[in-house]
């Protein structure tokens, strides 16, 4: 398999993903998305805050540059229609830096220092993974808190995603 493709393959499915995952979220009461919860991040909306906030860091850290975010809880969007709008550049910007890296670019490795000092080195192909799994793992947790409220949460299985696409029936993707 060539990873080109396939780390391609998984930056859209991480978009559409976070479609999907948007798209329940709208259908919830706004009480419930913001609505403190014993779980990790502590709510629906300063999960998908976080979201963004992380995949901001690491497309700074592969591009060498500061990114400013000194809080992993930090509310950068408070309405859930702007955070939305956030999120949808981010993946594009995402999917458009990708497109942009030759080869040499994905192995590259670059440094970075984590909010809370941590510091390490990973190649861009390994960032941009990262920030594919790290979104499922988020996920994860707001589909428990949709639990929580009541509600089914969105199913992204990859498989699902993959009879999405053969039936043509995507959400909007950036």
């Amino acid at each position: 398999m060539d990873a080109r493709p396939y780390l391609r393959s998984l930056l859209e499915y991480n978009a559409w993903a976070n479609a999907e995952l948007f798209a329940k979220v709208k259908e919830l009461p706004p009480e419930e998305v913001t609505k403190e919860r014993k779980t990790l991040l502590h709510s629906i909306h300063v999960s998908l805050n976080h979201l963004l906030s992380v995949d901001l860091m690491w497309h700074a850290h592969m591009e060498k540059r500061a990114h400013g975010i000194t809080e992993l809880r930090a509310v950068q969007h408070e309405d859930i229609d702007d955070l939305w709008q956030a999120r949808q550049a981010m993946d594009k910007t995402l999917l458009d830096y990708f497109d942009g890296l030759s080869d040499a670019d994905l192995e590259e490795v670059v440094d970075y220092e984590l909010i809370g000092g941590n510091t390490g080195s990973l190649s861009r192909a390994m960032c941009l993974s990262h920030l594919v799994t790290h979104g499922s793992y988020h996920r994860g947790w707001v589909a428990d808190m949709f639990g929580q409220a009541g509600a089914m949460p969105a199913i992204i299985d990859i498989p699902v995603y993959e009879r999405a696409i053969k039936a043509n029936n995507l959400n909007p993707m950036p």
